[in-house]
């Protein structure tokens, strides 16, 4: 049989060298090779690109005219985009190659970005809000496939805590670029030095990145384009079901509370733009820092405790973000809810690259993510209404009610999985196979 020529891609270290240096895994050593690496380069990259318009864009969006109610809308839109984008976009790179559409997704951003610094009124934001949701779809969930495909199960937690806290890294550098180029040179500045970011990880990705054609599991190329019994299955598997739940809470809290309406809370306070930025700055590097050592801890976990208890901090986090304008305790806060977040994103995402096959790994990240699109869609267009009512205060209380019942079910569904599994064990049975 021949060999993949993933499994014998030059490794940038000399091994020999490594394995003299003390404290290092032997895990993260089988890592350190050109496929894994070059991806966690590229996703720093993307990372410092969607980074860059955090802080800057609700404010954007306000000094163009937009009302919180509106705000909302245009926020929401990035989740109708995911809901529609998500699994094609998936599905494609099955079909495809992952490196194709993660060149593609950094060329989206560009033309996103240069959209954003070009609107002259709030609707003319929703076509660059459309666009950078797509981006996102072809850029961070399937690099989650992509290590799926070049990096074997026993490695893959690991790995991606590894891409992860990449990701961390990058989204801990864009915020800091964003506010202060908002700061000094105006909100379109920001938007520009980010298109030109995406720019160079296209290039990047293009030049770097392994095409490797998916196969079926009998070796073939598959037939369809959209395999609905295949999809059947994954929605039949309880890991991914949990995770898509988990997803959902998350979102919603993270796109409406922390992102959205957080920095129009903080400027409320007399916050500054730019220690708006420096605040998630700190959440990032706080939620990087959590990723490498839960990554090999993932596929030991269960995953719904880990679930559950990621939810009930998140819920407790954002109603006391609400309870308090002093920066120490704000800043406090983000950081423990960065953490938290960092082990949510390898013990879930984890759970559905182990839940899924080579042929359909695509297709099952597609579906998270489109779990994910549900709760900022709906969740958010609903936020929007309150905050626009009620105020700001009562949409963080919506979202940690919504939250901690997420919780409860995640909770529910991961005690009657394992009771499932335990009565299959004990009677012969085998799990269905996705």
């Amino acid at each position: 049989m021949r060999q993949s020529r993933f499994e014998n891609a030059r490794s940038f270290f000399n091994y020999s060298n490594v394995h003299e240096v003390s404290g290092v895994s032997s895990t993260y050593r089988r890592l350190l090779r050109r496929e894994v690496v070059d991806l966690c380069l590229l996703i720093f990259i993307a990372d410092v690109v969607v980074g860059i318009q955090i802080p800057v864009f609700p404010l954007y969006a306000v000094a163009l005219g937009t009302s919180l109610g509106l705000l909302g809308v245009i926020t929401a839109m990035r989740g109708l985009t995911w809901l529609l984008a998500s699994v094609p976009v998936g599905i494609l790179s099955d079909r495809l190659d992952r490196k194709t559409v993660l060149t593609a997704g950094m060329l989206i951003y560009a033309l996103a970005f240069v959209l954003y610094a070009l609107a002259p009124s709030p609707g003319w934001i929703f076509l660059p809000r459309a666009l950078q949701a797509v981006a996102m779809v072809a850029t961070f969930p399937l690099g989650i496939a992509y290590i799926g495909d070049v990096v074997e199960k026993r490695d893959r937690g690991a790995a991606i805590g590894l891409y992860t806290t990449a990701m961390g890294a990058g989204f801990a550098v864009g915020p800091l670029i964003g506010s202060w180029l908002g700061a000094v040179a105006g909100y379109p500045a920001s938007f520009m030095t980010g298109a030109v970011l995406a720019l160079a990880g296209a290039v990047f990705a293009w030049r770097r990145l392994i095409r490797k054609k998916i196969l079926a599991e009998d070796g073939t190329t598959p037939a369809r384009a959209f395999d609905l019994r295949a999809l059947r299955g994954l929605l039949r598997e309880p890991r991914v079901v949990m995770a898509c739940v988990a997803n959902m809470a998350m979102t919603f809290s993270m796109s409406g509370a922390i992102f959205t309406y957080f920095p129009i809370y903080a400027r409320g306070v007399g916050i500054s733009t730019v220690t708006i930025g420096s605040l998630f700055a700190w959440r990032a590097i706080a939620s990087a820092s959590g990723r490498l050592p839960m990554g090999p801890f993932s596929s030991r976990l269960p995953a719904h405790w880990t679930l559950t208890a990621v939810l009930v901090a998140e819920a407790g986090i954002v109603l006391a973000i609400s309870r308090t304008d002093s920066v120490f305790a704000l800043t406090f806060l983000l950081i423990v809810e960065g953490l938290f977040f960092g082990v949510f994103l390898v013990a879930s995402q984890s759970a559905v690259a182990d839940a899924s096959g080579e042929a359909n790994r695509g297709a099952a990240i597609g579906l998270f993510w489109m779990a994910g699109s549900f709760g900022e869609l709906f969740g958010l267009s609903a936020l929007g209404l309150v905050a626009q009512t009620m105020g700001v205060i009562i949409a963080f209380e919506v979202v940690t009610g919504t939250v901690a019942v997420a919780a409860a079910t995640v909770l529910t569904l991961g005690w009657l999985a394992h009771a499932r599994a335990s009565r299959e064990t004990a009677t012969g049975g085998w799990p269905a196979k996705t």
